[in-house]
């Protein structure tokens, strides 16, 4: 190997290459902050532009001219991507106000939750009849967590709702939808609407009138505890049990019989609801359990031991669950 004075030969050479990797890798990070700064300006320009064409849209209607939606929101609304026709759905509030439904008509049928979540909340501030019935119609489609965003939509416009579910409370609905119905019933309902879902206790499908015993535990009325008594001896066990339990929440020592009698039930789960009910019905009731716990009905008084050995706090726990 030939050395000079400055070392190897090849030493030169290898300083240089590395020279020049240093300066392309320097060269490639400056285009490539160039390339994010001009992405973002652009992002930041075509949000101005989508603002202010919501603004134009509304103004326009102000001024009495057809209010329809700005052609970028329209784009936006029908972007393969969901969060931002989600952004159409938050923008289109103010355009729906003034008359024009179209837009957030479609995107509350969007096909991701996020956006139907959107859209019901530019909903909010028009709701009307019609609304009212389209939301009531749809709620079996939405998903869980859509469906209680409208429950609370259509709590806030109560006498609306009220006089669009009196009418479709009937026998021959959908099964669907009379569940979904009568979930928003049980969460929001007054006297009137109770006294119309307990018309429904005896209706053909097993998993109305369980709902229906659901619902009427929070109607504390004599017809409900009535209508109760006799769901405690439905040929449907679910519908026994839950019967059950809304007896024990009303807390009428009348039910004190029908639910020792139910300690007897060929069903564990309905057993144990009659035992958690007796334990909530005070001294009579737990003068029940002690009776039953003595019961030749070796899985009656099994219950009622088990039952009866419980704390008040574990019963209230437990009747809850």
């Amino acid at each position: 190997m030939l050395v000079g004075r400055r070392g190897p030969v090849g030493a030169g050479r290898t300083d240089v290459s590395m020279l020049g990797v240093v300066v392309v890798a320097i060269a490639a990070a400056q285009a490539g902050l160039l390339l994010s700064f001009a992405i973002l300006v652009a992002m930041r320009r075509d949000r101005a532009t989508l603002h202010a064409s919501s603004r134009d849209a509304v103004d326009g209607a102000a001024q009495g001219r057809r209010a329809r939606p700005s052609r970028p929101l329209d784009d936006l609304a029908a972007s393969p991507h969901w969060w931002r026709r989600a952004e159409a759905a938050r923008l289109s509030g103010d355009i729906a106000r003034l008359g024009d439904r179209e837009l957030i008509d479609r995107l509350l049928d969007d096909r991701h939750p996020a956006v139907q979540s959107a859209a019901t909340t530019s909903l909010s501030p028009i709701v009307d009849g019609k609304t009212v019935g389209d939301l009531l119609d749809r709620l079996p489609e939405r998903p869980m967590a859509v469906r209680l965003q409208q429950f609370e939509l259509l709590k806030d416009a109560l006498p609306l709702t009220t006089a669009a579910l009196i009418p479709r409370l009937t026998a021959d609905a959908s099964p669907r939808r009379l569940k979904s119905w009568i979930a928003l019933i049980e969460a929001i309902g007054t006297p009137e609407l109770f006294a119309r879902v307990g018309a429904l206790h005896s209706h053909a499908d097993p998993l109305i009138r369980l709902s229906v015993a659901r619902a009427l535990k929070r109607y504390r009325h004599p017809e409900a505890e009535e209508m109760l008594l006799i769901a405690l001896h439905d040929h449907d066990w679910r519908v026994r049990a839950v019967a059950a339990r809304s007896l024990g929440a009303h807390g009428n020592e009348a039910a004190v019989p029908r639910l020792e009698a139910g300690l007897r039930d060929v069903r564990w789960w309905v057993r144990f609801r009659c035992g958690l009910a007796l334990a909530q019905l005070g001294a009579s009731g737990r003068d029940a359990l002690e009776v039953a716990g003595r019961d030749t009905d070796r899985y009656a008084g099994e219950m009622a031991m088990m039952i009866g050995g419980l704390s008040p706090d574990s019963v209230t726990e437990l009747a809850e669950g």
